[in-house]
């Protein structure tokens, strides 16, 4: 009988060790359960909280560098209707040096310049203009069409000749090259400018901000359509170019169109500034280049990617 009351005792003991045990683990997962919903809350509260740009305006500068795939250029005049091949070309960036600071100088580089709406805190549209620059390095080509008049005159089915050989930034000096025949195109260049002027519908995707709203990182994108306005200066069998740059004479003119996308890093601070680095890639067609002060015209189109970087402020209009 005894023995029977001990083990009443001991199963009670028992039962009353698992109930606590139980009743632990359920205030553990009450506990972890509200844990979770803690850090949920807050993750939501980072997405939702975004940075306020909602009917802001900004603009920023700074300078950029491209390159560019090889195109075809074909060069129309009084006498002559000629192509040629598979044409190399660089672009022209200034050594960082005081030019860059410089109030009658700084946009000697090739630079970047544009204003921004936002439409809302994510989106925005924007306008502005690409300076870059283009310079068609000296190189063996193949030509073919016809030239009626000059030293040049004949018919040419993919003859294999040297141009762009005046282009002394990117001439390799002399060499086989120099052998072939040459005087057709001895340079090319949109010196003043191979000006992209366009207009850009774009996003911000928030990745971080601070907790006084006056911080963030995002990432940006856009796509755009722009206007090409050349300033070209092309020494087209020893003609005259439109462009004279030592009569300070520039040959401004509206070639084409660009199609382009951008993606980027924005980094805002002190609620106005934000540094920003892009990539911008697209198309560029320009089908009507004034070459000649005869009137002669150059077409060609390509592809081009141009990383920058830019400092920018941004303001309200109106409290």
């Amino acid at each position: 009988m005894k023995d029977i009351k001990m083990n009443n005792q001991k199963l009670l003991i028992c039962f009353a060790f698992l109930l606590a045990s139980f009743n632990g683990i359920a205030q553990s997962d009450k506990d972890n359960t509200k844990a979770v919903a803690a850090i949920t809350d807050n993750l939501n509260k980072i997405t939702t909280e975004l940075y306020p740009r909602k009917g802001k305006f900004s603009i920023f500068w700074g300078y950029n560098r491209s390159a560019y795939t090889h195109s075809n250029l074909n060069f129309k005049g009084d006498g002559y209707n000629f192509t040629i091949t598979d044409i190399r070309a660089t672009d022209g960036p200034v050594p960082f040096s005081s030019v860059y600071f410089g109030p009658t100088t700084f946009t000697i580089p090739q630079f970047n310049y544009r204003i921004t709406y936002y439409i809302s805190d994510q989106n925005f549209i924007s306008f502005g203009s690409d300076h870059m620059k283009y310079t068609m390095a000296k190189q063996t080509t193949r030509l073919t069409g016809s030239i009626a008049t000059g030293d040049k005159a004949g018919t040419y089915n993919n003859t294999e000749v040297t141009v762009g050989e005046d282009c002394d930034d990117y001439n390799p000096g002399p060499g086989y090259i120099d052998g072939l025949p040459k005087g057709f195109v001895s340079g090319f260049e949109h010196c003043d400018g191979l000006n992209d002027f366009s207009a850009e519908f774009g996003r911000l995707s928030q990745l971080w901000i601070s907790k006084n709203h006056k911080h963030a990182l995002a990432v940006t994108g856009s796509a755009g359509l722009g206007m090409v306005i050349p300033d070209s200066d092309a020494d087209v069998l020893g003609q005259p170019p439109k462009h004279d740059m030592e009569a300070g004479k520039k040959a401004y003119h509206l070639a084409g169109y660009s199609i382009s996308a951008t993606m980027g890093f924005q980094f805002d601070f002190y609620k106005h500034f934000f540094l920003l680095a892009r990539l911008k890639a697209g198309y560029i067609n320009l089908p009507d280049i004034n070459t000649t002060i005869y009137g002669g015209k150059a077409s060609q189109h390509f592809d081009f990617i141009e990383p920058m970087m830019v400092f920018g402020y941004s303001f309200h209009l109106s409290k």
